[in-house]
């Protein structure tokens, strides 16, 4: 298998050695402004990507400076992105979600020299370019024409088409893979945010050890919902599937996936546990509407069973389902945070196929992963190629626990956090990479990720509680959409565990009717349902109180829930 699959000297080998080797196939269906998917061939991408390339240089004076982009997913952000990393200096994604203050606070810390930006974003920029130097360059994804303040995006690939069939300086520029290229703004659930700096080697040797794992999606197409400014969507989708001949099928935005799994037909997808979660809840509604709902357990237990023997026909089985998902959906790819077990048992039952991984933004991000294997399940696998995991005890106070924090090593490990001595002294210790995350390592050798240590809640006893654990048992009730535990203090000496919740709507209606349950007897059901998890938990882990939100969780754009700021609400 590894044979037939090589390393790249550098991402400059997509548009270099990639895009001549699957020149007439489809890279990108994206509808950029169209009613109907347009697509994009190999050939265009090299085009492109070397035009735009060739303009920032020439024209516009960017060699070896930071760009900045941002913007929804689209083909444009990944022809700024290559442009940029192949040959112009440092790329800087940055979150189109963030307001305006925290992207000029951004742009200034990064010291970027120009960003390139998609025209739904237009106003924001605009908005804060009096508090930009004055040298700041401009470029507007969907802008018709250039004027004195914006370049339009279009009118600089032309130009640079002119500028290279002169000189083609561009595309034999030389890559050092080992050279700051790429510095990315953890979306923390924590803190302020931090500056990762990446290499080619470090993004590099990810997509050879993703390779490894898929070496047969060279046919496949992917659906890219996530927002691609994060590294665990860029590298394992747009980048992989670009480096093996794949194409990728960009998502118009959340409220447009069920309408554009239809028109796409993807075979894969990267997703986060809350997508998962929200995709099952609307397959479980259409099989409890058929009535029919233990006999369609009893044949997915059943079918699961052969298919562990090599006789698969859940897909025919249960052939209305995968309609409902564009028809040729075969593997979801889950990272970002755990996955519930018993949801990927529900869902391979039914005939989708399950890829776990593990990582970090420093991480670039891959460090662990399932194989297409049946022997993971409840973990995130084994370490991927070229990469050493380990388990550091030495902070732990139980002489006999196998939990401790993971550490890294590796080719994928970045250089360093950007302007931040201290806080890379601190991750980064003797080659090793310290993640904040706790886990173990199974009997079978594969990584279980039990929370992160600054999420740990410690009782007046010196106990460790990993929230995510009581998390996922508290999401199991019916009345509730999502839950966060956390401790909480109610005098000195008293220590609460706590889960805040809020409501799943749809399941109240459906249930409920016309006689929706006052807020009083919801909050009893649910603690209700609370007192039943504790009767299986050890003492001090027991939940002790319970908090019902109207409003939903503030998060990160991985759904993740962003729990110190949380915490600091009544």
């Amino acid at each position: 298998m590894s044979n037939n699959i090589k390393k790249m000297d550098s991402l400059k080998d997509i548009i270099n050695i990639k895009c001549d080797l699957f020149s007439d196939k489809v890279a990108f269906l994206d509808k950029e402004g169209t009613k109907e998917y347009k697509k994009i061939t190999y050939k265009k991408v090299k085009e492109d990507v070397n035009a735009l390339g060739t303009a920032m240089i020439k024209k516009l004076n960017l060699s070896d400076q930071k760009v900045a982009v941002i913007g929804e997913n689209s083909y444009k952000w990944y022809a700024t992105y290559m442009a940029v990393v192949c040959g112009v200096g440092v790329i800087v994604p940055l979150d189109k979600e963030l307001p305006a203050s925290e992207i000029l606070n951004l742009l200034k810390r990064s010291k970027a020299k120009a960003i390139v930006f998609s025209s739904r974003r237009s106003e924001l920029i605009c908005s804060i370019m009096k508090d930009l130097p004055s040298d700041m360059v401009y470029i507007e994804m969907g802008k018709d024409k250039s004027d004195d303040k914006v370049y339009a995006f279009d009118e600089l690939i032309k130009e640079g088409k002119k500028i290279a069939k002169k000189d083609n300086f561009y595309e034999n520029i030389k890559i050092d893979a080992e050279k700051f290229s790429i510095l990315l703004f953890t979306s923390g659930t924590t803190a302020r945010s931090k500056g990762v700096m990446l290499n080619h080697r470090n993004v590099t040797s990810n997509i050879y050890s993703s390779n490894l794992i898929v070496p047969n999606f060279s046919n496949y197409t992917s659906l890219s919902i996530l927002p691609m400014h994060h590294t665990y969507e860029f590298t394992l989708d747009y980048l992989l599937m670009t480096s093996m001949g794949a194409t990728v099928g960009i998502c118009e935005g959340l409220k447009y996936i069920t309408k554009n799994l239809q028109e796409v037909k993807p075979d894969f997808i990267l997703a986060v546990p809350a997508l998962i979660e929200k995709v099952y809840q609307k397959i479980e509604k259409g099989i409890k509407e058929t009535g029919k709902e233990k006999l369609i357990k009893s044949l997915g237990t059943i079918a699961l069973g052969l298919n562990k023997i090599g006789i698969d026909f859940r897909r025919v089985l249960f052939k209305k389902v995968h309609q409902n998902l564009g028809g040729n959906l075969k593997y979801i790819f889950c990272g970002a945070a755990p996955l519930d077990p018993d949801l990927i048992y529900k869902m391979e039952s039914l005939g989708f196929n399950f890829l776990q991984g593990y990582g970090l933004t420093e991480t670039s991000p891959l460090s662990a992963g399932t194989t297409m294997k049946f022997d993971a399940h409840g973990t995130v696998g084994k370490a991927v190629e070229g990469t050493e995991i380990r388990i550091d005890l030495s902070g732990n106070e139980d002489e006999n626990s196998n939990v401790g924090e993971i550490i890294v090593k590796g080719p994928n490990v970045m250089m360093g956090y950007f302007e931040d001595e201290e806080e890379t002294k601190k991750a980064l210790r003797k080659g090793w990479f310290y993640t904040g995350d706790i886990g173990y390592f199974d009997l079978r050798g594969n990584l279980v990720i039990t929370g992160r240590s600054k999420n740990v809640i410690v009782t007046q006893n010196g106990k460790k509680i990993f929230p995510e654990e009581l998390e996922n048992l508290v999401n199991k009730i019916p009345l509730v959409q999502e839950s966060m535990v956390y401790g909480k203090k109610e005098n000195k000496e008293e220590l609460l565990v706590t889960a805040r919740v809020t409501l799943n709507e749809e399941y109240i209606k459906d249930t409920f009717k016309e006689n929706r349950p006052t807020d009083e007897q919801i909050y009893e059901m649910i603690w209700s349902d609370i007192k039943k998890i504790n009767r299986n938990l050890s003492q001090y882990k027991v939940i002790k109180a319970l908090e019902i939100k109207s409003e939903d969780f503030v998060k990160t754009t991985t759904m993740k829930i962003k729990r110190f700021e949380e915490i600091k609400k009544k």
